[in-house]
């Protein structure tokens, strides 16, 4: 019986991934199958917005129930609750036009609060690079570690906004631009292949997680 449910599941996760693959390649010269993938797109985008709700809301228990507690770091998770409470009720007046103008407040609190944490956060990056060039020459002094400090001082000094540093400028805007760019867009590739013998595997019934 098992064996029979196992077999139904991995017939229906196999049946509907095809459906949904010839609906994206060849969706408008069939209007049926088109209209079938778009519903499940649909239910799809509805799940994954669900999730993240359950997600969501799991993460503001979390932080209620360690406020209840008085655990190790319970002001941090009271301020985690204030803030989730105070842009859902903001939002929530927002769509009732209770609260108007333009920008709106979330807008506001998004890119007055967000963005900056976000841009603090990516300036750690600059630290995390050098501690690492520091790890990986006390190390072992090779020349891929040497090649590293170097362009990683090249292009700290080449950022720098001072007088004179016009071809330093220019040098790491070309590595910005070259080496930089074709390292991201090959991990994007690589991520793309992923993802797709990811599918595969699923539509040949290979990797069966839908059953848990």
């Amino acid at each position: 019986m098992r064996r029979l449910g196992a077999a139904v599941t991995t017939a229906i996760a196999i049946g509907f991934g095809l459906l949904t693959l010839i609906g994206l390649l060849a969706g408008s010269s069939i209007p049926l199958v088109g209209t079938i993938t778009d519903f499940l797109l649909q239910l799809i985008v509805i799940t994954t917005a669900t999730t993240i709700l359950i997600g969501v809301l799991n993460l503001f228990g979390v932080h209620l129930r360690r406020v209840g507690r008085r655990e190790t770091g319970w002001g941090y998770s009271l301020l985690v609750v204030i803030s989730t409470l105070l842009v859902i009720v903001l939002a929530v007046l927002e769509r009732a036009n209770v609260l108007t103008g333009q920008p709106s407040i979330t807008s506001i609190l998004f890119e007055t609060v967000q963005v900056s944490l976000e841009s603090a956060l990516a300036g750690l990056v600059l630290f995390a690079l050098v501690y690492g060039a520091y790890r990986l020459t006390r190390r072992r002094l090779t020349w891929p570690a040497v090649l590293f400090v170097f362009v990683l001082l090249l292009l700290l000094i080449g950022a720098l906004p001072l007088p004179g540093l016009g071809p330093l400028a220019s040098v790491r805007d070309w590595l910005l631009a070259v080496p930089v760019s074709a390292g991201a867009r090959g991990i994007l590739l690589g991520i793309a292949l992923a993802t797709v013998v990811t599918g595969v595997r699923v539509l040949i019934g290979q990797d069966r997680a839908y059953r848990e």
